[in-house]
């Protein structure tokens, strides 16, 4: 019976017996009164009896770092906001299929240097299979099991891949519920530890090279702060599907840490997936370009959209962004999880996305999301994920509690508790592990990919239905975006445009593109603008154009480089023309 049999959860702790104070132990206070004897029961009401209380919530900590899960940080007997992540984490980890064990070679052995002698931390010897913690502290192994190139660090040389023969099958919940106990027990007993593992490596010519000084088993975004070594991931897992040419026994570039108001993970193309990550045309539509094709709607809306998805993401479906203001961000329209601002995270457009997928692959869903405990709040379609005077979906995220039931198709609401939007609560979301099961998503799932393109071609439909009013002369021209801005280049201004601000675009009080219709039909010399709208040809689109990139430039100047993307690849360059522009449905 590990932790005195308790539901250890959020608010528990040891108390202090100096002080009078009794523990805390599953949401109840002086929990010792009805199960410890008397005697203990009068030292805490005063008596000078001698009392030795146990220390479940320490020793739970103790354990979990132990395992792997350093998130909790130095045990102090207080079960925090970091044991809560820690407990949530050894329970998704716990779910999977494969995790990581000390090799049955290595158990006992010690870790030995360069010279062959024991390495020693704090003067005491380290062995393979000791904690976690200790072992990682060790660094890099002089000689890694099977290769003489290659290195690693003591931690990932000591592990192996093993099937799971203790699955949690109980609600993400951070509560050490009495099947989360079992499985803490089960790993303890055979030396399982958590099968994904971080590290920060310095790269020399391509190949990893040193180990960085406290860059073994990273965790929170805040855990490693140095931004030149890139951060690695050991994954002992089979949870995502490595493609052929990927071994999954290598360590997998992730990202490197940039330093900011906020700092965090953070991705560029160096650190993507190529091809298998590409916002390419193959990636896309499921085929290479074909010459005789390339004014198909799918063409036409892919030239539309990479435009922005190459100022965003470098085009790529794993480049995210967890190191600003927006929690984190992905996707060709690098939507935010949420932004801080005055002093909390509000909603983001990435929740919409999140809903969206649930309702468009309710499977994929779970693998990326819901099978983590991760659920939006509102479902795809509820009014409170639109903003029509933004053209926009935005909401926040709620995360599973302990009466969540695995398998069932709808949820009570009293099945999941809202992620609280202060910094200490919602960078949970901010960690490497998040950041990687997001990036894996966008490697290796093709019905991820797919919704998250999908999903720009949602916002694209919003955007050009937009009513807009200007002036002919003396004549009132009423019609929409769609209609005045019909060339892929113009509708891929309009969309970044958007993306970078939504009220520019489309909202009444704040909206810019208007008055750039006006100047281009008001200072545009030799064009007819007295046709009908439909009647426009390519001179009445060039003023259009020359105008919206001069104006959306001078806003972000992104989209300058952008534009031209595709010109050297087969697809092409963004058309120009009237009526070049079309959505696939």
């Amino acid at each position: 019976m590990i932790y005195g049999n308790f539901d250890l959860r959020r608010g528990d702790h040891d108390g202090k017996s100096a002080q009078n104070k009794p523990p805390r132990w599953a949401g109840s206070d002086n929990p010792v009164l009805t199960v410890i004897n008397a005697e203990t029961a009068a030292a805490f009401l005063g008596s000078s009896a001698a009392l030795t209380v146990p220390e479940h919530v320490r020793k739970l900590q103790e354990d979990l770092v132990a395992l792997g899960f350093s998130i909790v940080g130095k045990p102090d007997g207080g079960f925090g906001i970091r044991t809560g992540w820690a407990v949530r984490e050894f329970q998704i980890y716990a779910s999977m299929n494969k995790i990581a064990c000390v090799r049955p070679e290595k158990q006992g052995q010690l870790l030995l240097d360069h010279s062959g002698s024991p390495v020693k931390i704090n003067n005491l010897d380290v062995y393979f299979d000791s904690s976690a913690a200790i072992v990682a502290q060790a660094g890099k192994a002089p000689t890694v099991s099977g290769s003489t190139t290659a290195p690693a660090s003591y931690y990932v040389d000591s592990l192996q891949s093993v099937d799971n023969a203790a699955k949690y099958d109980g609600p993400i919940s951070g509560v050490v519920n009495e099947k989360t106990r079992a499985a803490i027990e089960y790993w303890l007993d055979n030396d399982y530890r958590c099968p994904v593992i971080f590290e920060a490596w310095t790269i020399s010519q391509g190949v990893r090279s040193n180990l960085a000084e406290s860059g073994c088993n990273i965790w929170a975004e805040n855990g490693f702060t140095t931004g030149a070594p890139r951060v690695l991931v050991r994954d002992f897992s089979d949870y995502f599907e490595f493609p052929t040419g990927r071994a999954q026994v290598d360590y997998q570039s992730v990202g490197y840490y940039q330093s900011g108001s906020f700092g965090g993970p953070n991705a560029t193309k160096a650190h993507s997936w190529s091809p298998e990550a590409d916002m390419s045309v193959k990636n896309i539509t499921g085929s290479e370009v074909n010459a005789t094709q390339l004014n198909t709607p799918a063409l036409s809306t892919y030239r539309t959209i990479r435009v922005v998805a190459e100022a965003e993401c470098f085009g790529c479906f794993d480049v995210l962004n967890a190191w600003d203001n927006a929690l984190i961000s992905a996707g060709p329209c690098h939507w935010t999880m949420g932004l801080f601002k005055d002093g909390k995270y509000g909603k983001g457009e990435f929740v919409g996305f999140i809903a969206y997928l649930k309702n468009r692959s309710n499977e994929t869903f779970n693998k990326v999301f819901g099978g983590f405990g991760l659920y939006p709040i509102h479902d795809w379609g509820a009014p409170s994920l639109y903003a029509d005077d933004l053209k926009t979906y935005s909401g926040w995220v709620k995360l599973t509690n302990d009466t969540f039931v695995q398998g069932q198709q709808t949820h009570a609401d009293t099945e999941f508790d809202e992620l609280a939007k202060t910094k200490e609560e919602a960078h949970y979301l901010k960690t490497w592990h998040w950041f990687y099961r997001m990036s894996m998503a966008g490697r290796t799932l093709q019905d991820y990919k797919t919704a998250m393109w999908s999903m720009a071609k949602v916002r694209l439909t919003d955007i050009l239905e937009k009513e807009v009013t200007f002036h002919v002369g003396t004549v009132t021209v009423t019609s929409t975006l769609g209609k005045v801005f019909t060339s892929e280049k113009s509708v891929a201004i309009l969309l970044r445009w958007h993306v970078y601000r939504p009220s520019h675009v489309v909202n009444d009080d704040y909206e810019k593109i208007t008055p750039v219709i006006q100047q281009a039909v008001s200072g545009t010399a030799g064009v007819n603008w007295s046709l009908a709208v439909a009647a426009w040809g390519d001179a009445h689109e060039t003023a259009l154009t020359g105008k919206l990139l001069s104006a959306a430039a001078a806003i972000n100047s992104t989209i300058t480089a952008s534009i031209a993307f595709g010109e050297n690849q087969s697809q092409g360059a963004v058309r120009t023309g009237r009526n070049t522009f079309v959505l696939e449905v």
